[in-house]
């Protein structure tokens, strides 16, 4: 199925299946009809509220009913849809509404935007040119940065488009996919698979407000999900539940992850314990499915310890001198159109128009990619530049660690040291840094790399996005010192 937006998406599918049910959340449920209807309404109440084509109309909402009428509601009407994590406050929503200049704010799912009683008498944007321009910029998301302002990204609906149409087309999705989603959609994944995704598929979105490994089985079983993908806490939280085995999880065949490290033993345990199709996979708000490893043909290896290769019409390049490891650059159809502050694009593209991502990884002679850390994420140790990537891959097998985060902290002699960061399997027996080492050497890495202090946490803080907020682990390291 082809649209040019993603409301006519909506559109054709309530004309097509008004029967079928689009969206399921806490309270409630709809057809596509219902929801195509209530999209209406809401598209109306906007425009009745003086919001027009290339206003910015943010959202701080909850997974759910709300969030996903008000993306499409925006979409209709030809507006810019930024949806905002709902765990920041008031410094980066400050931020974040005055540089979007945002013409309306949207907070409380009961709003009366959600309750209005009159509907346009005919479909909104057939027009408008400007609101049936694809390429138009229609999404406005942040970057959960830990080191300073967040970055506003922005898509329009043929970089998404494209986006879904090569998932659709990579793990063979169909109409009848079930998509359980507990990522935020205030983040790229939760947008793409919570709403976008699925209602371009006309297939049914199951949308948690908030994760909880127990609840998301719960829904597994009874709404007989297919699909799920996000960062690594949900896949762990999944794979590594106590009661994993008294639900049903048979229908549930695909779990690709990434947005954050993902360890390879993670990729190994959701194979063997859930039976899924899962997979590493590469990308970020502004280029959102670069890689994969989670396609049908992959070995397990692969699987476990690349981050796949490009999908669809994507590209990849390694920016090196003398080969081996350098700077991730991609271009495809997926790609962002640039900052909400132009002054950010030229560090982000190169002259040929290439997308610097700002991470380090391999290619390998079959064209997977590893992804081995970032640009700034390593520790400089007496010149020597040591990953902390390698590091975190390979402490995660040790036994006694749940997880682990390796970050650079000051030292007077060498310039920098390695701190591993460990999350205890068990708090009361925790392991010692001599234990660390030794399963680093068994594994075959250099004495020199070697972590030289260890800090014990209750747990790993992490970003809006899911990743492991390693400034604040830094902060937290120096303050015990």
């Amino acid at each position: 199925m082809t649209a040019a937006t993603f409301s006519a998406a909506l559109t054709r599918w309530a004309s097509a299946q008004p029967a079928k049910t689009a969206v399921v959340d806490a309270d409630r449920r709809l057809t596509y009809g219902e929801l195509d209807a209530l999209v209406d309404r809401v598209a109306t109440a906007l425009r009745h509220a003086g919001v027009g084509p290339d206003d910015v109309v943010s959202s701080q909402l909850p997974n759910g009913i709300p969030s996903l009428a008000l993306c499409f509601a925006a979409n209709r009407v030809g507006t810019i849809h930024n949806p905002i994590v709902t765990i920041y406050r008031d410094r980066e929503l400050d931020f974040i509404r005055d540089q979007a200049q945002s013409a309306r704010f949207v907070d409380d799912p009961s709003d009366d935007l959600f309750h209005s009683g009159v509907a346009h008498p005919q479909p909104l944007g057939t027009s408008d040119a400007r609101m049936g321009d694809a390429g138009a910029p229609r999404f406005l998301l942040y970057t959960s940065g830990s080191t300073a302002d967040p970055k506003g990204v922005l898509h329009s609906d043929r970089t998404l488009l494209a986006e879904c149409g090569a998932q659709a087309d990579y793990h063979r999705m169909t109409g009848d996919e079930v998509f359980v989603m507990p990522s935020p959609v205030g983040h790229i994944s939760g947008l793409l698979y919570g709403i976008l995704l699925p209602v371009w598929l006309g297939a049914t979105s199951v949308l948690m407000p908030a994760w909880e490994p127990g609840r998301f089985l719960e829904l597994v079983e009874a709404e007989r999900g297919t699909f799920c993908g996000g960062a690594t806490p949900f896949l762990a939280g999944v794979v590594d539940h106590p009661d994993l085995a008294r639900y049903d999880t048979s229908s549930l065949r695909l779990f690709p992850c990434g947005g954050a490290d993902v360890p390879p033993d993670l990729i190994r345990r959701a194979i063997a314990r859930l039976g899924v199709r899962t997979g590493r996979g590469y990308g970020s708000t502004e280029f959102p499915s670069i890689t994969s490893s989670a396609g049908l043909d992959e070995p397990d290896d692969r699987r476990a310890e690349t981050d796949g290769r490009p999908i669809g019409a994507n590209e990849v390049r390694i920016r090196t001198e003398g080969g081996g490891e350098g700077e991730i650059e991609a271009r495809g159809p997926e790609l962002f159109l640039g900052y909400r502050d132009p002054a950010l694009d030229a560090d982000a593209f190169t002259p040929d128009g290439w997308f610097r991502t700002g991470d380090l990884g391999v290619v390998d002679a079959d064209g997977y990619l590893t992804v081995t850390g970032r640009l700034k994420d390593v520790i400089v140790r007496s010149g020597e530049k040591i990953s902390a990537r390698e590091l975190e891959d390979l402490l995660d097998g040790h036994p006694k660690v749940t997880s682990v985060a390796v970050v650079a902290v000051p030292d007077p002699r060498t310039g920098e040291r390695a701190c591993a960061c460990v999350v205890a399997r068990d708090p009361s027996d925790p392991p010692v840094l001599a234990e660390l080492g030794e399963l680093l050497l068994a594994q075959g890495l250099s004495r020199r790399k070697l972590p030289e202090q260890l800090a014990i946490v209750e747990a790993l803080p992490m970003t809006a996005s899911g990743k492991v907020d390693k400034q604040a682990l830094r902060e937290r390291v120096a303050n015990r010192r």
